[in-house]
């Protein structure tokens, strides 16, 4: 009787969540998120200017995944476009805030404003395309997928090239593992491989190894030849570490 009771309940949460306007979810949204104009249901949405204390980040489209509600997840298809900028993916939120992510999609214009680790006026662009994420609201403990980051320059005006991170299934166990990612340079100045851990920090550490190719500016040789010295291939061995 008592889980009967229960799924007519559920039932009839799921009907109202499904029929409920978009338009009454603006009340609730975070503090300093706001919505220039609400389309749809809570369902299946849109929201047309969609800003933060931070900037605008475009128009956002939502399709929740309604059943999901019963294993106490809130999880939805999610479309971002904004000015240059394009995100999708299947995003969950769940317990204690931990987020998991799936098929997620990336292009973005990368500076200091979307990682504050970045120099002023360093510029790239982010592309990502991650079969897999998880973050437990603390630190990232799964990442699957692969990371572009094209078109480095530095906040001087140098050349850097282009890159890739490729985060493998076993990336990350959700225990007491970190994802790590191998790393190799695309195009551009620099010959460099290596590994990017994500910690638990969180943060990050960078180990590899780099080299600067014909074609090179001064200032990057420079900045090369002052790392440790060469291995016998001549490429020099270097870490970096999150601030």
């Amino acid at each position: 009787m008592r889980r009967a009771l229960f799924l007519a309940v559920a039932a009839f949460v799921l009907v109202l969540i499904m029929r409920l306007p978009a338009r009454w979810i603006g009340p609730l949204l975070p503090h300093g998120i706001h919505c220039r104009q609400l389309d749809g249901t809570a369902w299946h949405g849109s929201c047309a200017g969609l800003s933060t204390g931070g900037g605008d980040l475009g128009d956002l489209a939502w399709n929740l995944h309604a059943l999901q509600l019963l294993r106490g997840r809130l999880e939805a298809q999610l479309d971002l476009a904004g000015p240059g900028s394009q995100v999708s993916g299947t995003v969950a939120l769940g317990v204690g805030g931990a987020l998991h992510g799936r098929d997620v999609s990336v292009d973005l214009p990368l500076t200091s404003a979307l990682v504050s680790a970045m120099p002023g006026g360093a510029h790239a662009r982010l592309l990502g395309r991650l079969s897999r994420i998880e973050w437990t609201g603390r630190f990232m403990s799964q990442l699957q997928g692969e990371i572009d980051i094209q078109d480095l320059v530095g906040p001087s005006g140098q050349v850097f090239g282009s890159y890739q991170a490729i985060f493998g299934p076993e990336s990350g166990s959700g225990a007491a593992d970190s994802p790590t990612g191998v790393i190799r340079d695309t195009a551009g100045v620099l010959a460099l491989d290596g590994t990017l851990q994500l910690t638990h920090d969180p943060g990050w550490v960078l180990n590899g190894h780099v080299a600067a190719r014909p074609g090179a500016s001064a200032d990057i040789a420079d900045i090369i030849q002052h790392m440790q010295s060469p291995d016998a291939t001549g490429r020099h061995p270097f870490t970096l570490t999150s601030p």
